[in-house]
């Protein structure tokens, strides 16, 4: 068991608990008997087959039922971390280091889903009940328009709040045009630059927590995001941070599962490993840019794809260059990632 994730005698507040999740978790136990007599718990960490969740007593093993395994659709439907759920028996589990079983998952605020690594069509969840993403790119390498794109539409997909982090801005020389060209297809998020090892910048990501708030960090592998919870933690806990790579200042993958971490001064945060690939995984046919959709309530046809449609506001808009062209780029980009999603696989609920 990791004991290092909260220290026991934590208050449920502190992981983010409230009056609503207090509610959400009585209709429960009062729509099903069988639930009776279970106590909340936040999951901390995610295993194949298990969890480690922690509540005001600290971290113990549960086990969602076999009931719950045979009845989700789909991974959506088992516990990731960030997820508040009703245990059974807790204080068995901790006292025998056995796993409690974990019988119900309480509604979501909100969830972060990609499409499942490789070739499998199957929804991976990242976290829940996120409130904030940091979405974290490195300056000297990893800056990619395109993939900060695909993640602002996953995190507001989710139906949380994104943050964009230029990390590792002390290893370049003219961070601001890389700020600028994150602010460029940031679609009103915030950007923030940021170094880690030398703890610049990192007071403005604190702006974004506060007791009872849940941040994600998300980005690719080695852009420093255990870096900057490690610094965050300010030595509550060690995390395995790497230094860079000399051949090519890549920082080396140092997280390999989803964690949660509750910070002294107020706030959740979740760490997560480095995704060398991010595909969308939707629902519906919605898509997260505002600035494109704001100009399209302008275009001659309601449903006009933005190619080669007469009266077309958004291509005008790209001519006038008061839109950029990369924008568009990225929105055919995705619309056309989105439509071949959702022709593989059938809408779940």
């Amino acid at each position: 068991m990791t004991t290092s994730v909260v220290a026991p005698g934590i208050n449920l507040d502190e992981l983010g608990w409230d009056q609503a999740w207090a509610a959400a978790l009585a209709v429960a136990l009062a729509t099903s008997p069988e639930l009776r007599g279970l106590t909340p718990a936040r999951v901390a960490i995610e295993h194949r087959g298990a969890v480690e969740v922690v509540d005001e007593q600290g971290g113990f093993w549960a086990e969602a039922t076999g009931k719950m395994f045979r009845d989700a659709g789909d991974k959506r439907e088992l516990p990731v971390v960030g997820d508040w759920v009703a245990i059974a028996d807790a204080d068995t589990a901790r006292s025998t280091a056995s796993r409690a079983p974990l019988r119900a998952i309480l509604p979501r605020r909100s969830c972060l889903v990609r499409r499942a690594a490789g070739e499998r069509t199957e929804p991976q969840p990242i976290a829940a009940n996120v409130d904030v993403a940091f979405v974290v790119t490195s300056a000297n390498q990893d800056l990619n328009p395109r993939r900060l794109e695909r993640y602002l539409a996953t995190v507001r997909d989710g139906g949380a709040t994104p943050v964009i982090v230029v990390n590792k801005v002390d290893l370049v020389a003219d961070p601001a045009s890389l700020s600028a060209a994150a602010i460029a297809v940031a679609d009103g998020a915030p950007v923030l630059c940021t170094s880690a090892l030398a703890g610049s910048g990192l007071d403005a990501l604190l702006g974004f927590l506060g007791r009872g708030r849940t941040a994600v960090v998300v980005g690719s592998s080695g852009v420093g995001k255990s870096t900057i919870i490690a610094t965050l933690m300010a030595g509550q806990v060690a995390l395995a941070s790497q230094p860079s790579r000399a051949h090519d200042d890549r920082g080396r993958h140092a997280t390999t599962r989803r964690e949660l971490y509750v910070l002294a001064g107020g706030g959740v945060l979740i760490d997560t490993p480095g995704m060398r690939e991010l595909q969308l995984w939707v629902d519906d046919d919605a898509l997260a840019f505002a600035d494109v959709a704001t100009i399209a309530a302008g275009c001659r046809f309601s449903d006009c794809r933005h190619r080669q449609e007469p009266g077309c506001a958004v291509r005008a808009a790209v001519a006038a260059g008061t839109l950029a062209s990369g924008r568009l780029v990225g929105f055919h980009k995705l619309a056309a990632e989105r439509a071949a999603a959702l022709a593989r696989h059938p809408r779940r609920r």
